[in-house]
């Protein structure tokens, strides 16, 4: 899948709720955890990742419920 990354954190919960929001509105939505484990929040983020396709609409939506 070509993709961007729309958001990032180091927050896992951040993630899930941009993630449900965008697959609520049926835009497919991948995570990469890029956390180092021994370090946890410290070092590395989670991203989340949608098609480029969607990624205009996918910022939209996390922009309007104020997660951007």
């Amino acid at each position: 899948m070509e993709g961007s990354t729309i958001f990032f954190s180091i927050s896992q919960l951040k993630i899930m709720t941009a993630k449900h929001l965008l697959t609520e509105a049926g835009i497919v939505a991948h995570t990469v955890d890029k956390m180092d484990t021994a370090h946890a929040g410290v070092f590395g983020e989670i991203e989340l990742h949608v098609a480029k396709d969607d990624e205009e609409r996918a910022r939209k939506i996390l922009k309007d419920a104020e997660i951007l």
